[in-house]
């Protein structure tokens, strides 16, 4: 009977120290890479897209010249194949170069207009008498240190659509090649927690 006790609280304990290495492995492997958490505890990497960044001119509107220049990123595919449910709880384990830096100055998470083809964001616009930079629509969240050099973000408010997120390494400046991570929200115009 002692040893039935004995095997059974060392199986208990075994099980514990398993769930928390199991928590602990969703940390990405690379820089940069992003992992969706469900509320069921399971996890999946988000694609990964080298975007291409794309710059169209000019309008012409009733006998007047406006000329409008907008840069957009664009990212291949219509749709994400990460996809969460906007009235679930929805966690990303974003992997940084360390977790020392604010996540805020480092994480854009932001929403894409979709096409069958492709998504895409506007970054900057310039017109004839005006220029806006950065009018991307950010998806605002709370995030958390995770691990040895990730940051768990959480979203309050869930809309749904297409997003996009990009990690930048503030250790370097000249960052030619922009990496985007896309994953979707589905459901409800305004799910908050």
């Amino acid at each position: 009977m002692m040893k039935k006790i004995l095997f059974l609280m060392a199986a208990t304990a075994m099980m514990w120290g398993c769930d928390a290495v199991k928590a602990q492995t969703l940390e990405p492997e690379f820089e940069g890479e992003v992992v969706g958490v469900f509320p069921d505890g399971s996890s999946k990497k988000l694609e990964k897209h080298n975007v291409r960044m794309r710059t169209g001119a000019g309008v012409y509107i009733a006998g007047f010249a406006a000329s409008k220049s907008k840069t957009k990123v664009l990212v291949e595919g219509g749709s994400a194949s990460v996809r969460f449910d906007a009235a679930q709880p929805i966690a990303l384990i974003v992997r940084a170069k360390d977790n020392k830096a604010d996540p805020m100055s480092i994480v854009r998470v932001f929403r894409m207009k979709s096409t069958k083809k492709n998504r895409s964001a506007v970054i900057s616009a310039v017109g004839s008498f005006s220029v806006n930079s950065n009018t991307m629509d950010y998806l605002r969240f709370s995030a958390e240190k995770y691990g040895e050099s990730s940051y768990r973000l959480t979203f309050d408010e869930r809309p749904a659509g297409e997003y996009g997120i990009i990690v930048s390494n503030p250790n370097n400046v000249d960052e030619k090649m922009v990496i985007v991570s896309a994953f979707a929200i589905d459901g409800g115009a305004a799910a908050k927690e």
